[in-house]
């Protein structure tokens, strides 16, 4: 056991069978595609307000969720596997059918923290205008998003949460709870951590990206990078200086176009 508590998140990916990978490339591909199709409907919303009626808010959910799922699946999938893989074991060994039920509520969390998540940071910044064009003193926040985030890849919280994303069989050992209701205690515990690692990667996408498309793969590359990494270090203090940079270019362009 504690060879397996060591592996990594590309070395679980490393041993993820054809069909489940495939099922998984199916789901992320109809998550973009769901995502690109609503897109412009998903921005005229927002610029609306923020939603007040049930159906309104369910929807505007429904979707800020199946854009989560697009760009963090991907990075959650070793996480997820490690978990299915355990719910094989009994006093230690592989003994009974991984139970598929327990996943699904270890999965469920992470999706809806993120889901609630990215509508309460979407809601907010429309009500301070930081969404679409800005302008005066807002025309900075694209230039000082991207440099925070930057900063924060070398901070302490954002390694000690990247710690638990990065290593998830030692992660699942080491919070394992029995039963399904343990199954989402998990769950939330694993949102919280990864929400903690990657949380101003979404507010770049929402500020400096506007929600495009394109800014969006870049960040879900980026994520997916972080999680499975080797040198750790390197990486993400790399994607730290990127951030910076590319902060410091955008604010010299907002000043050459005052």
């Amino acid at each position: 056991m504690a060879a397996e508590g060591s592996l990594s998140a590309s070395d679980i990916l490393r041993r993820v069978t054809i069909p489940v990978a495939a099922l998984v490339a199916v789901l992320v591909a109809v998550a973009w595609y769901v995502t690109f199709s609503t897109s412009t409907f998903t921005m005229s919303f927002l610029m609306m307000g923020a939603p007040t009626q049930p159906v309104e808010v369910a929807l505007f959910f429904g979707l800020t969720m199946t854009m989560m799922v697009a760009m963090m699946l991907p990075a959650a999938f070793p996480m997820i596997v490690a978990f299915h893989g355990m719910t094989r074991l009994e006093g230690g060994r592989p003994t009974k059918p991984a139970d598929t039920a327990a996943t699904a509520m270890f999965v469920a969390p992470y999706f809806l923290v993120w889901g609630a998540f990215g509508v309460l940071a979407l809601v907010g910044l429309v009500a301070l205008g930081l969404m679409g064009p800005m302008t005066g003193i807002l025309a900075v926040a694209p230039a000082a998003t991207l440099v925070l985030a930057g900063v924060y890849q070398l901070t302490r919280p954002k390694e000690v949460c990247l710690e638990h994303c990065q290593s998830p069989m030692s992660f699942v050992m080491q919070h394992w709870r029995s039963g399904r209701t343990g199954a989402v205690r998990m769950g939330l515990h694993h949102a919280a951590y990864c929400l903690g690692c990657c949380w101003l990667f979404m507010l770049v996408l929402f500020i400096a990206g506007s929600m495009s498309l394109v800014w969006m793969a870049a960040l879900s590359i980026v994520i997916f990078a972080e999680k499975v990494s080797t040198p750790r270090v390197a990486v993400v203090r790399g994607i730290g200086a990127l951030l910076i940079l590319l902060g410091a270019v955008v604010a010299l362009q907002s000043y050459l176009m005052m």
